[in-house]
């Protein structure tokens, strides 16, 4: 099968191009798809990477999302989780033979050839819930989504009207990951459980903010080892 690879970028090129080169560095055959979001600072097009550009929202209008939900909290902004599963749930109509989503914020730490496996709907971490108005998600730094399954299920990365932020009935759900999980849950889906961060390490919030570029250029000296 192809190994497909799904990123959505925003505003920090530095780590997006890192994250590339760390994916070539330790897993081979991977066709990588960007889906870039940003707003300041677009991802620069590499040899072998696919740049689906978003950068105006003509991609993904988030706009119109957020217009279908009224009373959502006035908290939500799009610099956050909504936009993200947005993204995440466009890929889905992209590629649609099922990839390993990653968070752009991220460098491999070492071969990732195990997670494409047809036989499971999605392979990753589930995370607990950290506050009460949340519920158990799916890590999205490292998942990979088996897209024929799911959508032979009726399921789709989001299921729309349940993320943290957007209005919704009955009890909201954590944000990147957390209505697939539930109805992973509910459909008695395969699954294959696995500590993503024996796999990876994580910049934090990196792929939505527009970050201090020291603070980028500090973490990536860092690891330099892990993508140069």
């Amino acid at each position: 099968m192809r190994r497909d690879i799904g990123i959505v970028h925003y505003n920090t090129p530095e780590l997006t191009a890192a994250l590339v080169r760390s994916i070539r560095k330790f897993t081979s055959g991977c066709h990588i798809t960007v889906l870039d979001n940003s707003d300041k600072r677009p991802f620069e097009p590499s040899d072998g990477v696919s740049v689906l550009d978003n950068t105006r929202g003509q991609l993904v209008d988030f706009e119109a999302l957020l217009g279908r939900y009224p009373d959502q909290k006035p908290t939500c902004n799009d610099q956050g989780s909504a936009k993200h599963i947005a993204s995440v749930d466009y890929l889905f109509d992209i590629l649609t033979d099922g990839f390993v989503l990653m968070d752009s914020d991220i460098l491999l730490k070492r071969d990732i050839g195990i997670f494409w496996d047809e036989s499971v709907a999605w392979m990753g971490s589930a995370e607990p819930p950290r506050y009460s108005f949340m519920t158990p998600r799916l890590a999205p730094y490292l998942l990979w989504l088996n897209v024929p399954m799911l959508r032979a299920h009726g399921i789709r990365f989001w299921h729309e009207g349940m993320a943290y932020k957007l209005s919704h009935s009955g009890e909201p759900y954590y944000d990147t990951g957390g209505s697939l999980y539930r109805d992973c849950t509910e459909a008695r889906l395969p699954e294959h459980y696995i500590n993503i961060y024996d796999y990876i390490e994580h910049y934090g919030s990196g792929s939505y903010n527009n970050s201090d570029p020291n603070a980028v250029r500090y973490w990536l000296d860092k690891h330099k080892s892990l993508h140069l």
